[in-house]
């Protein structure tokens, strides 16, 4: 049975005048909150890994509470907590101020989405570390080896080929999540669709292209995710690993 669609497509309608503005400055808002929030998690989940590998009880106690809370909590929640609740913290003043602020709500998105992605990263860079053995470690130091070159060609170079794979895997999921920001009347390239498909009722076009812009984005990402892979163990790193392993 063939399926026929009876639909005119009018791209001239939703590509033109204030409408293609509105897209552009959505694709400007969607990808620096992708960007910015990638780096922080990024960030955020080193310092979780190596807070859950520490020797002190402390740190680790902390890094994995923080963790069993960011990867429990739905990133939506994360955003509408960082916008509603974390301003009724600070005295009446701060709260005024920041309630006032019109840039309170990117900042908010940010700061959800960064915070629910690290705790994924933070689990996944730890797994990264864990899995470069011991005997490797020990080898190196009966060679000879700081620890600095330990961590630089023995550790790093391992931990990162470990966890690489799921790392780019979660950073895609946290682009796709960038799409949350719209619950917080962010004018990123979702907000921008729907307020076009609300006016001009051109819906399939808008989610063509919200569609083929998250389509690109992502398959960029993966592509130079792949590249970094295959061009990061220099050699010699290699030459480093395999002499320590034939120690072993």
């Amino acid at each position: 049975m063939i399926l026929a669609i009876n639909y005119e497509f009018n791209w001239q309608r939703v590509l033109n005048g204030q409408y293609l503005e509105w897209i552009l400055q959505g694709f400007q808002i969607s990808l620096s909150l992708m960007i910015l929030s990638s780096l922080l998690a990024i960030l955020f989940g080193l310092l979780l890994a190596f807070g859950m590998i520490s020797k002190y009880r402390l740190f680790h106690l902390i890094s994995s509470l923080f963790i069993e809370l960011c990867r429990n909590i739905p990133t939506l929640i994360w955003l509408l907590f960082f916008y509603y609740v974390l301003p009724e913290f600070f005295s009446e003043p701060t709260k005024m101020m920041l309630n006032a602020n019109p840039a309170l709500n990117y900042w908010a998105a940010i700061a959800g989405l960064s915070i629910c992605s690290s705790g994924y990263i933070g689990e996944i860079i730890r797994g990264g570390i864990s899995g470069v053995s011991n005997e490797q470690i020990a080898a190196a130091r009966t060679l000879g080896h700081s620890q600095y070159e330990i961590w630089k060609y023995i550790i790093w170079p391992q931990a990162i080929r470990i966890c690489f794979p799921p790392l780019v895997s979660r950073l895609i999921h946290n682009i796709k999540n960038s799409s949350l920001a719209l619950a917080l009347s962010i004018h990123e390239i979702i907000w921008a669709t729907r307020q076009i498909e609300s006016i001009t009722f051109r819906g399939i076009e808008v989610a063509i292209i919200a569609t083929v812009f998250f389509l690109t984005i992502n398959y960029i990402f993966g592509r130079l995710a792949v590249l970094v892979e295959k061009a990061f163990l220099s050699d010699k790193e290699s030459k480093k690993i395999r002499r320590v392993r034939d120690v072993v």
